[in-house]
Formats: C-alpha cells, structure tokens, sequence
C-alpha cells in the first residue's frame, strides 16, 4: 500500500512538471512573438524589410527605428442612416423582376449579358459582410500615421448596376475614410438603352455617398484609355485600379498603401480571392503568383520551393506579372514609368507590357496577402472590342512583344502564327522610354524575375503543327495545360490557325507547348499528359522516325497513337506496329534527319 502511494505521488509530481514546462514553453513562444510584431511593427508592418536585395529610395521615406511606434488602427466609415434607408430602397427594386419575366428568364439574360448570375446579384445586399480571411498576424500589424491618401479607379462598361454598387460599398466599408481620396467610376461610354440605370439612376445614388464621383466618357475608349482617363482627374497620392465586380475586405486598403510607403518603386497588388460566377460564393485562394505562357497569356503559378521557404503566409511576396485588374501605384512612379501605352487599344496585355516594364526598368511587383479583395470571375466576356477581339489583343501583344522582349519576341511568334505580320503601329515612344530609364534586357527578367518558366532553345528542330494524315486529326493541348493538374493531349481537326496546336520540338527532344511538355507512362494504351518541363526527364523525351514517322517516348519506348480516337477525344501511347494511326507528320522537321532526336 505505501509503494502504490509513493507511485502515485511520483505520478502526480511528474505530470505537475511536464505542464508547468509546458506552460513556461508557451508563455515564452507568446513574448518571442510578441517581441517580433513590435519589433516589426515599429518598422510600420510584418516583416517590412524582406526583401534584401531591393533598395530603398534615399527620396523615400525609410522603414527605419526613427518611425514612431505604430499604434494607429484605422476605422472605416460608418454607413449613415439616410444612405442605409436608401441602399434598401433600391435593394428592393433591384429585387423586382421586369413585367412578364420569369427567374429562369433574368438568370438567363444576367448570365447571357454579364458573364455571371447577375440576377443573383441584383438581390444580394449591396453592402453583404465577407468574413475577414485573412492570416490572423494581418490583424495585429500597426501602420504609420502617414499613410498617403488613394485615388480609387473603377472602370465600368454596362455593369449591372448591383455589381458596381457592391463593389463600392465594399471599399467604403472597409477602408479608413482618412485613406481615402476619392472613389472615380469611370463609366467608358455605356449603352444607355441596354443599362439605363447606370446613368441618372446611378449619379443620384454616388451623391450620397462620401467622395464618390462618375466621370463619363461620350465615346469608347476601352479599359486602357477608360483608365488613363481616371488617372488624369484624380488627386491622390496613390493611385488604385479596380475592376467593377469586385468585393474588398477588411484592411484590403492600408496594407497596399502600406507597400508603397515603404517604397514608391514597388507596385502591389492584393491577393485576388475568387467570387463564384454563378453562385457569388466568396471562396479565398492560395498564394500564387503570376506568370505567363508563350501566347502571351496571364496565368496564375505556384510559389517555387524557394519562395515557399522564403516568405510567411502574411508576407508580401514578388511576382513576375500582374493579371492587371486589381493593382495600386505611386502616381509619381504611374507617370515616371510610362503609365500605360495609350497606342494599345481597349483591352488585353496591358497587364504584361506594365509587368515587363516595371521589372525591367527598376521597380518591382508584389502580391499583398494582407489585403484581400474578391473578384467574379466571368463565364465569358461579354463585352465587344471594336475592330473584334482577336484582332485587338494580337495588335496589343505585338506591341508589347516588339517592345519589351527582345529576341525572345520570336517565341510569342512561334505560338501566334500571322500576328508578325500584323501591323503593330508606332512603338517608338515604347522605345524611347526603354532608353530614357535604362532598362535592363528580357533576359535578365527571365534569369532574374522568372528563372521558373521554361526557355525552349531558339534553335528549335521543329516549329507547328502534329498531325495524323490518314485521319487530318492534330495533337492538340484544348488549352488545359495549368500548374495546378496534370492534363491529357488530345486530338483535335487540324485548322492550322496555331495556338493550341503549335507545338515545339526542342533540340533535347521534348514535344513543348509553352513551359509544358509531353509525358508519357509506361503503362501500355495510356493518355500522355501535358506536365510541367523538367531539365532532365525521360518521360519527356521522345523520338522522331522520319522513315516510319512515328513518335516514340524513351522511357517507355511506346508510340503515339490515334488509336481510332475522335476529334475532341485524347491521344494515346500504345506498343509502336507502323500502323497508319502512328504516323505523324511534323511541320518544319524536313532536314533535321542528322539530329539526335
């Protein structure tokens, strides 16, 4: 009995202090973390000075242990009760439906008209609250007194007036009213017959609200001028760019101002979250950056290794481009830099040419997870370019190409056939600029900027199409390829237009389409997929038999096959029998027999 006592006394003792240890771990951990914020905080934010390399402006006020402490936490503005009594009001008659349409009828013209359920929109509060979802340590940031004001610029083309409205509803609900100089709709010329209560219905509704103001355009301008025009009138220090369908979050506003008060060279743009199409579920998204493909498309890109081990969730990160809709700017460094080039017409690769030129001429991109803002993503755009579509953004990216990317022009050539010949106006004044800031080359953006993308070799075995005669079926990538998912290459009608059915044979024997190439498994019958270029990989590497033509992968030494498949259907690998379905004719590969591949 007094052994069992004594064991339960030791029992006792020692769980006593296992949690007395436990407890002195955690209150330690808490005042490290506690002495860290401070710290940090009094260089006005989370880890301000993470970025080593990049230098700050002796003109620029410096993140240094003179700033005062930061104990400023901004407070927004408040609805009044004369703007709420008459946000319900026309709440309710966004709710109505027009005499004799039914719900299926406005969903299918909301969708039809904007790319996106707007009337799901239209009976949604224009002031609906959006959880704050972001890193809890964005929370705890103090900012500077100083902050400088912004100039918030809205662009908006037949927007559904409950979209505008809600987007800005959210900027002034959750921006600091002393952060804020203006909020200017600039309406590019809407139709008045189609959205006639984006006129009178909407001026009347913006003069209630504080510092909101319509600048209307009697012409088309496009996104581009629509924006130049926005800036132009605008008084604030900062200048901020949004889209119309958007939804900004709590403390969205002082963590981008907060980036350039630290440096007026750096251009942030917020973590863009992702507002459903047709259900406007607000849904957050991870910490990508952005990048591009050879096309000369935005697309978003994970974090590499590196950074992932390089940066906090919370922390600012650098991004090799922009996807331009969401973005804030020093509007000294807006006009020293070029602003936007006024030649590119509407829409489409402004976001690259900005990107490119920032990066290349001194300053720098960033992605802010401190501020969050939603943004719907379209169905489709429904709007019109003048001119048409295609026409207007291959006109954009030549300009942006023949400016900014030196020999490396040739790829966006490659996978954009007849664009070279287009006609791409004066881009003199692109030049002179270049000369006038120093910039560095394209190389050195991709070396230093983007080291991730994939380069093909300029000196390329085979440039075009691969097709199969007996069938005129082409190897096709459907567009699909992403970072995020492996896909499977597919077979599609050849049309020779280029675009998804350009294909590069690299001297090291990939089959490339962008930074993503041709892989195959071992397994017998079984769909190649587009993955991601790797420096040394067998499953991406392949043989071409100009005897038989037949395309066979190293690894698994099994050829592509057509296999009876349709248009629209995918491509296979099967056991190499020189049947007509595994002959491939490969544009531009003639006198390339001595090659290794």
């Amino acid at each position: 009995m007094r052994l069992t006592r004594y064991l339960r006394r030791w029992q006792f003792l020692i769980k006593l202090g296992i949690f007395i240890l436990l407890l002195v771990f955690f209150l330690v951990t808490t005042m490290l973390i506690n002495s860290t914020l401070t710290s940090e905080s009094n260089h006005g934010g989370l880890r301000a000075t993470n970025h080593p390399d990049f230098e700050y402006s002796s003109d620029d006020p410096q993140p240094t242990e003179n700033k005062p402490a930061q104990d400023w936490k901004p407070v927004p503005w408040k609805e009044t009760s004369e703007v709420k009594l008459l946000r319900e009001s026309l709440e309710k008659r966004l709710r109505k439906l027009p005499p004799g349409e039914t719900e299926d009828d406005a969903n299918k013209r909301g969708m039809a008209t904007h790319g996106y359920n707007a009337r799901l929109a239209d009976t949604l509060p224009l002031n609906r609250h959006i959880n704050d979802m972001r890193h809890p340590m964005c929370r705890r940031v103090g900012y500077p007194h100083d902050l400088p004001k912004a100039s918030i610029i809205i662009c908006f083309h037949n927007e559904a007036l409950s979209s505008l409205l809600r987007s800005v509803h959210s900027i002034l609900n959750n921006s600091p009213p002393e952060l804020l100089e203006e909020i200017i709709l600039v309406d590019d010329a809407s139709h008045r017959e189609t959205h006639p209560d984006t006129f009178e219905q909407l001026d009347e509704y913006v003069v209630h609200l504080p510092n909101v103001k319509v600048l209307r355009q009697d012409a088309r301008m496009g996104l581009i001028r629509a924006r130049l025009a926005g800036a132009a009138y605008s008084r604030g220090q900062v200048l901020v760019f949004l889209d119309s369908h958007i939804e900004a979050t709590e403390g969205w506003l002082e963590a981008l101002i907060h980036r350039i008060y630290l440096n007026k060279l750096i251009v942030p743009a917020p973590a863009i979250d992702n507002i459903n199409y047709e259900t406007l579920e607000y849904t957050k998204t991870d910490g990508s950056k952005g990048g591009f493909n050879w096309a000369l498309v935005f697309k978003w890109v994970p974090m590499n290794e590196t950074e992932r081990t390089k940066y906090y969730n919370w922390d600012p990160f650098d991004s090799p481009t922009m996807a331009g809709g969401l973005f804030a700017i020093h509007r000294d460094t807006f006009h020293d830099y070029g602003t936007y080039d006024n030649e590119m017409s509407i829409w489409g690769g402004e976001n690259l040419e900005m990107s490119f030129r920032m990066w290349m001429c001194g300053a720098k991109l960033e992605i802010v997870p401190c501020s969050r803002v939603g943004h719907i993503f379209r169905l489709k755009n429904p709007v019109s370019f003048p001119g048409g579509t295609s026409n207007t953004v291959s006109r954009n990216n030549k300009r942006l190409a023949e400016a900014w990317m030196d020999e490396y022009k040739e790829m966006f050539y490659w996978y954009s056939p007849g664009i070279e010949k287009k006609d791409s106006g004066d881009i003199s004044g692109r030049l002179a600029l270049r000369e006038r800031l120093k910039c560095k080359s394209f190389k050195w953006y991709l070396d230093t900027v983007y080291p991730d993308l994939y380069v093909p070799s300029l000196n390329y075995l085979a440039l075009g199409s691969i097709s199969n005669p007996s069938t005129n079926l082409c190897l096709d990538s459907f567009g699909k390829a992403d970072h995020y998912q492996t896909v499977k290459a597919g077979l599609y009608f050849c049309h020779h237009q280029g675009g998804n059915q350009v294909w590069v044979f690299s001297p090291d024997c990939r089959i490339l389409q962008g930074d993503f190439c041709l892989e195959s498994s071992h397994s017998r019958r079984s769909e190649p997929v587009l993955g991601l270029c790797k420096k040394k990989s067998q499953y991406q590497t392949w043989k071409y038999d100009h005897e038989t033509k037949s395309i066979r992968n190293v690894f698994s030494g099994l050829c592509l096959d057509q296999a009876g498949r349709k248009s629209d259907e995918y491509v296979l690998v099967s056991k190499c029998t020189n049947t007509p379905s595994q002959v491939w004719d490969i544009d531009n590969f003639s006198g390339f027999s001595q090659q290794e591949c």
